[in-house]
This record gives structure tokens, sequence and C-alpha cells, in this order.
């Protein structure tokens, strides 16, 4: 997972400098900063991990954020924690969505690759599936431990569906993006659903535009599986901090002949 940094201006330095560590969040110094300042700021500290929490009065972070605020003012630059995880929260409402697309219920047992901090895990939960989530950043399966009432294994996705040989009756996924990525995911999460088994997944646009193989490879494999695509709106992960169009793809695995017959 190649890492990628945000750079630290010495002006959001001198304000990160003053600030305090309450618990998980980080506070800004008393006084209002000038509004370019602010939002200097803001990008440096979402970038890292943290968001504004009015109850918390500063970034709410999943972890103590001591760390990271030590790095960032010792080496000028932070990881950019949304760019190298490709993490962009889906929205509650089109996660509840994508859980009835799914179809899930209590006897299922339900996967989420990529599963962040749970907005797709808490839904399938409270349909009461069993549910298993697989999320590479540590810190984020921390964050999904302390759910609870889920399996949850801290691995990339892709090595783990290598080693996985259970078979899933649902997936529900919002995978990363670049460099078809989301190709790659969404092919291996198909391949552990059982027969008759029903997968909803996010994908950006490019797979469904690219002229490279994989991309055309992709598209056969929709028509072939009898895929239903859906646009999303345009600014539906805006809030999440992406502008990348998205569409929400369900597909489901062939039914064996005596499943069908039932």
């Amino acid at each position: 997972m190649k890492q990628k940094t945000v750079t630290v201006p010495p002006e959001v330095a001198t304000v990160l400098g003053k600030s305090a560590v309450q618990g998980n969040a980080i506070i800004l110094p008393p006084g209002q900063l000038a509004r370019p300042l602010y939002d200097a700021v803001n990008k440096v500290l979402t970038a890292m991990g943290g968001k504004w929490n009015r109850k918390a009065g500063g970034h709410l972070f999943a972890q103590d954020p001591r760390a990271i605020l030590e790095e960032a003012l010792g080496t000028g630059k932070a990881l950019n924690r949304q760019q190298t995880l490709q993490f962009f929260q889906t929205p509650e409402d089109l996660g509840d969505r994508m859980v009835e697309l799914a179809g899930i219920r209590a006897v299922d047992l339900a996967l989420e690759p990529e599963a962040g901090q749970g907005r797709l895990v808490k839904p399938m939960l409270a349909r009461g599936a069993e549910v298993v989530a697989v999320e590479i950043d540590p810190v984020n399966a921390d964050v999904l431990s302390r759910i609870g009432g889920i399996e949850v294994h801290q691995d990339d996705f892709l090595e783990w569906a290598n080693r996985e040989r259970r078979r899933f009756d649902k997936v529900v996924m919002n995978p990363p993006f670049t460099g078809n990525q989301d190709i790659r995911h969404v092919m291996a999460a198909f391949g552990l659903l059982r027969e008759g088994g029903r997968m909803v997944a996010i994908m950006s646009e490019h797979g469904f535009i690219g002229q490279e193989r994989e991309c055309r490879d992709f598209r056969n494999w929709l028509s072939d599986n009898n895929a239903e695509v859906e646009q999303l709106p345009a600014g539906t992960f805006a809030k999440s901090g992406t502008g990348v169009p998205v569409r929400l793809i369900t597909a489901r695995k062939a039914a064996s002949m005596r499943q069908a017959a039932e």
C-alpha cells in the first residue's frame, strides 16, 4: 500500500503546536482563526483522519492522535489516511439502501471487505446477519472490533480472500477505487459468494468507461452475470471527501440446478 502524505505548512504547524489533545480529540487554540488559515488547518487534520465534532469541541480521531500530531510537527508532513487507504465512508442512507438491496436476512453469513469503521457492517448487524469484516488499516480494525458481534480480520482483502475457504450468502462493499482496485476487489469478493448469493458494491465510473483490457473484461463480466448497474447522483460522496462519480452494482451468483428447483 503506497503511502501518500500531505504537507504541513509553517502557519498550520504553528496552530497545531499550540493545540491541545483531549482524549481522542485535537482542540485548536482559543480564538477564531482567519478563514483561509482555518481551512488549511482543517485540510491537514482531515487528511490525518480527524473529523470536526461539535460535542468534543475539536477534531475527533479514532484513536489517541498524539503520535501522528508529533510526527506531523516533527517532519512537516502527515500521512494522508484518506488517500492512502482510499477511505471514503459510505453515506449512512446509501449504506442502508445497499443492505436492503442485498436482501440481508438473519440467517445470512455476510461479508464486508474493506470495512472501514463499519458504515455497512452496522445495518447488516441490525438485520441479524452473522457478519465478517476485513480491514487493512489497524486503526479502523480496532474501531470495528469495538462494535461487537462481528468477526474482524485486519488484513489485505485480496490476500485474505485468496486464503478464505468459506462461502458467503451476501457481500456488501465499498472498495478502494484507484488503479482499478475496485474491479479486482469486486471480482475477488464475488468469488467468495455461494451459489445463489448476492453482492452489492459501489464502484468508480472508470471501470465502465475505461478502455484498458481490465475494464473491458469487467464490463463483459457484468453482462455475462446480468448485473444491475445504477448511476448514483453527482456528489454522493462529497461529504466523505471525494467527488469521484460512482455507480452501484448488484450481482447474483448463478444458483445450482437444485437451488433453482427449490
